[in-house]
């Protein structure tokens, strides 16, 4: 059976790995505007770990809520639901998850732009190189990537 505890610390893990794929994205976003497209490989793959990562935290976190009788409850509302000796430490877990992923957020927003920016600006170099010719096709083939993550 899951106590409120045992979800606070939840929320603390959840946090902890938000501020991490935060900091991938800001060094995703600084790789890209380098053109460092082995930086940018790098912190993708990192990222898809910690994606992982984040699908296994919602399944657990739909588990204990069960366990909870807080089945739908959103976060925002959790507070609501606390026990009141346990009230402040919930408030400040929820604000803290929330402020993390809204840095999460922006951070992603940024990372995703400078990529598109700065790989239109590769592949056009590259064109311009390689004449345009079915080298450069290839040549770009080898380097486009799927950013959707």
């Amino acid at each position: 059976m899951t106590s409120w505890q045992d979800y606070l610390a939840f929320l603390g893990s959840l946090t902890k790995t938000l501020e991490e794929l935060a900091q991938v994205e800001q060094e995703k976003n600084t790789a890209a505007a380098q053109g460092d497209l082995m930086g940018v490989e790098d912190c993708m793959k990192r990222e898809q770990v910690l994606s992982l990562t984040l699908r296994g935290y919602d399944q657990k976190r739909d588990r204990m809520l069960a366990d909870l009788g807080l089945q739908g409850v959103p976060l925002k509302e959790l507070q609501q639901h606390s026990p009141k000796e346990l009230l402040m430490e919930t408030k400040s877990a929820v604000e803290l998850l929330r402020s993390r992923y809204a840095l999460f957020q922006a951070a992603s927003d940024a990372a995703r732009i400078t990529l598109e920016v700065n790989l239109r600006a590769i592949e056009k170099e590259q064109a311009i190189l390689a004449g345009d010719s079915a080298q450069a096709a290839e040549t770009r083939k080898s380097f486009q990537t799927d950013f959707r993550a």
